[in-house]
């Protein structure tokens, strides 16, 4: 996966392609060595957190007042999505017996793995906004990628990996008791919260023609000003039943998935939506879905 930008970084395939960072011999004091998704060496400056620890480029003057907020909001974050899933990611590589949040050439995350890495001008709005105590939701977002264990339900639509992780940068930031930081100068975090888990519900049922097949199985999304695409929708689809059921119903809905069975196709991974949906709260969604031949039954 190539680097990605801040506006393509939440467009981003869910799992990495590269091999999970190792560490290496020997290394300078103060610093640990880090090999980077894309397989590069570096030496980086550790901040040692409750539940993951933080690798800086060491040419940065830190403030350890905002490492320190920095990592108490990803713990707080990792401590609300342990509670939303049930399954808990692998740390494979650690410092200190932490998962990495570690500085390297891109924004990358593993399915089903514990840690992430940003690139430089992704730390630097981390770190930047941490310094007035509200956060950046990059990092949000490829958390939620640690705790994708879906891939077999609901992968068959690209569109709901990534709608997974960009609904859930909003509910963990939210859920946290923490204050997100804007997308850019001209908007603001509820802003930008709303023009894509509201907005681009109201935008697909604005218009008739449009189904699950055509915009989420399609990577097709409906008109809007943004550029947000089908996996904006998918975040839209999924906080709907988070409006309709509260946390207690979309916590059910997402322990019902972890055991409903593997779809091969497209057309059963809707299934597996609106077939969950069901058992988690006893509501049919295929209106949503605009599709009423849809199997009920799994």
């Amino acid at each position: 996966m190539p680097g990605l930008t801040r506006r393509s970084l939440l467009g981003a395939a869910g799992a990495s392609i590269a091999a999970p960072a190792v560490l290496a011999q020997p290394r300078p004091a103060g610093l640990v060595p880090y090999t980077t998704f894309g397989g590069d060496q570096t030496q980086l400056r550790p901040f040692v957190g409750t539940h993951f620890a933080l690798l800086i480029d060491p040419s940065r003057t830190v403030d350890r007042v905002v490492t320190d907020r920095v990592l108490s909001a990803l713990d707080r974050a990792w401590l609300w999505y342990r509670a939303l899933i049930r399954f808990v990611p692998e740390a494979k590589v650690t410092h200190a017996g932490k998962p990495l949040v570690a500085e390297g050439k891109g924004n990358y995350a593993h399915s089903g793995q514990a840690g992430f890495e940003l690139q430089p001008s992704t730390m630097t709005l981390l770190l930047t906004e941490a310094r007035r105590d509200r956060y950046s939701q990059a990092s949000f977002y490829l958390m939620a990628l640690n705790f994708w264990f879906f891939g077999q339900q609901l992968g068959k639509i690209d569109a709901f990996s990534n709608g997974f992780a960009h609904v859930h940068r909003f509910h963990s930031i939210e859920g946290s008791g923490l204050t997100g930081a804007p997308w850019d100068d001209d908007f603001d975090f509820d802003h930008y919260r709303k023009s894509i888990i509201i907005d681009m519900l109201t935008r697909y049922l604005a218009d008739p023609k449009l189904n699950w097949e055509n915009t989420l199985a399609a990577d097709n999304a409906p008109d809007n000003p943004h550029g947000w695409v089908a996996s904006d929708l998918a975040a839209a689809f999924f906080h709907r039943i988070r409006i309709d059921h509260g946390y207690a119903g979309y916590r059910r809905f997402w322990a019902v998935m972890m055991d409903a069975p593997e779809a091969k196709t497209p057309r059963e991974s809707a299934e597996r939506f609106v077939q969950v949906a069901r058992v988690a709260t006893g509501a049919d969604y295929r209106w949503m879905m605009r599709d009423q031949s849809l199997n009920m039954v799994y």
